[in-house]
């Protein structure tokens, strides 16, 4: 998750800004075209949270493994 830094916009702006962008991108879509559109910013959204996660550690019986 991102961090707060100060001079940022406020969570409350991202969510209005994220739901404005939202209704201009689908305007003159038909439901397919949105519902592939919301598929697609959903695995962007997802594919950016897990880059931005810290790395795993090796788990303990993979650690058992190479000692």
């Amino acid at each position: 998750m991102m961090g707060c830094q100060s001079g940022t916009v406020n969570n409350q702006e991202i969510l209005l800004l994220a739901a404005l962008a939202s209704i201009r991108i689908a305007q003159g879509l038909d439901s397919g075209q949105i519902e592939t559109l919301a598929a697609f910013f959903q695995v962007l959204g997802d594919n950016l949270a897990l880059l931005s996660a810290p790395p795993c550690s090796m788990s303990r019986q993979e650690e058992k493994a190479e000692g």
